[in-house]
């Protein structure tokens, strides 16, 4: 029996919404821009997947020009829509045209700004909006509130408790909620329960065991925002706060995140490798724990591992990330990157990627920098950064304009993997963007030049680039201690989806290699005939994807392993469509693959 089998294909899983457990300690889940870790923000797509999980609906509200209400966050639609311009300068039918999701994800393409009634519509009754004000006057929202007939079933959020007050004159029965962030003293909360609110969202960063006791004390509801990390959720439950904004409202309630439902396949690219200008596994040390080349095993890439003290620096087993890892110690060892044009990228996109172990934590560094893979040219590195106590990403441009978004200590854990990746599109709403993810979450972002924000980062990354991994440069001072594992770079920036799958399937113990092989609707078997004479095959293929050659495999279970066939060369049809002619060795099930190479 002949089966066909293509080494590309796609997956689609629906999993409809049902009864999810309740947490073990009850803790106000408050979804941050509708939960921005899994859909486009502040877009009805974002409410309408977290309403399961999310108790506070948080988003934020700003004012068209022809007096509309409307959600986003910026003041701006340059970063989160493929339109540009200030929401105060346009009606809301110029925005309505505006698409707000493919900017996350090609599958959201088609989001709208949605308008403050639609937020509110879709949210309620599953969940209470929890609306921050953006921009307008106190007595728009309360108008605007009393219209709808949800004074009482929504919660308005501000930075100015002047506004708060003025809302709380207007309409007592309003719930308000305060914003803040810095030292919360005993004055603050007078002065937010002068202002008629009784809840408090502070900056979780400044709040220990005492500030919610002072909040409790005075009768107040405390939120902390804005609370990624497992570890931070679970350290605010413990302190006793009463809610935790998050980007990840599945975290706080301590049940798994959601299965993306697609109903199409998404435009290309749709695999993984494309574009992916290096990659070092780290696992040279498994066949040599002394092996001083360090090998990219997807172009030429090849480094050398420089060993100051005689010691292996190769990991493997539970240690060990995935399959192996480098383990360095400050000035001891470091792994130099020849120069070549490969890595200067010629291109005003990029990404890294790379599972990280800190032994220290920045604040910790006893010098300035900690190097993870570092240049002395900063044309594009990770670094840990002391004085501003964060893990950065730097990216400069041919025009030296740079950006240094970064991931604070408090969401930083040492002596665990983690996971880091970092993008920079020069396309980017105008202005160029550069970002930072941990564990799959975006944690910064910066639109623009650090110098002149909101501009100037457009140009192809800055030329010159010598890098190492563990070390400032070939002839730099600052060294990394710690382990790495699974470094790679692209010349495009990496989808949010693609860096949480990444993260994903890195703790279910897949590389970057083993996703590299996935299959992908670009590559496709579409049929196997029996010609004359005999049982020779003709398998037909069809390639919509970058790859100008091609290997056959074949396996005689569906599980493989699949072995090269040699020799064989597909014959062009035309159109992207190809065949092989193959006489089966083995007259029982085989199974076949195509790859593109």
């Amino acid at each position: 029996m002949l089966r066909l089998q293509s080494r590309h294909w796609f997956f689609f899983l629906i999993v409809l919404a049902g009864a999810l457990p309740s947490p073990a300690v009850a803790v106000i889940s408050i979804a941050h821009r509708g939960g921005s870790l899994y859909a486009p923000e502040n877009t009805l797509a974002a409410f309408t997947n977290s309403l399961a999980v999310t108790d506070l609906m948080e988003t934020d509200a700003q004012i068209t020009s022809d007096g509309k209400f409307v959600i986003m966050h910026d003041l701006t639609v340059d970063r989160t829509t493929d339109g540009t311009g200030t929401i105060a300068s346009q009606t809301l039918v110029q925005l309505k045209q505006l698409d707000a999701g493919s900017w996350f994800a090609p599958r959201y393409t088609g989001q709208r700004i949605p308008t403050m009634e639609e937020m509110i519509t879709t949210t309620l009754p599953s969940a209470i909006p929890f609306i921050e004000v953006k921009a307008g006057a106190a007595a728009s929202y309360v108008a605007e509130f009393q219209r709808l007939n949800v004074v009482t079933n929504i919660i308005l959020q501000s930075f100015d408790w002047n506004f708060l007050a003025a809302a709380h004159a207007l309409d007592p029965n309003l719930r308000l909620c305060a914003l803040g962030s810095g030292t919360l003293t005993a004055a603050n909360l007078i002065s937010i329960t002068n202002a008629g609110a009784r809840m408090v969202s502070w900056a979780g960063g400044n709040i220990t065991a005492n500030e919610v006791g002072l909040a409790h004390g005075m009768g107040l509801t405390l939120f902390v925002w804005t609370i990624n990390s497992g570890a931070e959720i679970t350290n605010f439950i413990n302190l006793g706060v009463d809610g935790i904004v998050s980007d990840d409202p599945w975290a706080v309630r301590g049940v798994p995140p959601p299965i993306v439902v697609i109903t199409n396949p998404p435009p290309a690219p749709t695999y993984l490798a494309d574009r992916l200008v290096a990659y070092w596994k780290l696992d040279d040390g498994l066949a040599n724990a002394f092996a001083t080349s360090v090998m990219d095993s997807n172009h030429t890439n090849h480094a050398t591992l420089v060993r100051n003290d005689g010691i292996s620096h190769w990991m493997n087993g539970s240690t060990a990330k995935l399959g192996g890892s480098l383990q360095l110690a400050g000035s001891n060892a470091y792994v130099n990157i020849p120069t070549n044009a490969n890595l200067n990228l010629n291109a005003n996109e990029l990404s890294l990627s790379m599972w990280v172990w800190l032994d220290q934590l920045p604040a910790q560094l006893a010098t300035s920098f900690g190097a993870i893979f570092d240049s002395t040219t900063d044309c594009y590195v990770l670094y840990l950064d002391k004085g501003n106590n964060e893990l950065r990403f730097k990216i400069t441009d041919s025009n030296g304009h740079a950006a240094r978004p970064g991931i604070a200590t408090a969401f930083l854990q040492t002596n665990q993997w983690l996971h880091v990746a970092a993008t920079y599109n020069g396309n980017a709403g105008n202005a160029g963007r550069a970002a930072i993810y941990l564990n799959g979450a975006l944690m910064d972002s910066h639109l623009g030049n650090d110098n002149t924000p909101g501009a100037g980062l457009t140009a192809n990354v800055k030329i010159g680039q010598a890098a190492t991994v563990g070390r400032e440069g070939p002839t730099g001072g600052n060294y990394f201690s710690g382990m790495m594992d699974d470094l790679a770079i692209w010349k495009r920036a990496l989808t949010p989806t693609e860096i949480q799958n990444i993260f994903r399937d890195g703790q279910l113990g897949q590389s970057l290699g083993d996703l590299l092989i996935q299959p992908t609707n670009l590559l496709t078997i579409t049929a196997i005939k029996q010609t004359s004479p005999g049982v020779q095959l003709a398998i037909h293929f069809q390639n919509q994807g970058p790859w100008s050659s091609f290997q056959l495999r074949r396996a005689t279970n569906l599980a493989g392993p699949f072995f090269l066939i040699p020799g064989l060369v597909p014959v062009a049809l035309g159109s992207g469509n190809y065949r092989y002619d193959y006489s089966p060795t083995n007259l029982s099930n085989e199974f076949f693959r195509v790859e593109g190479l």
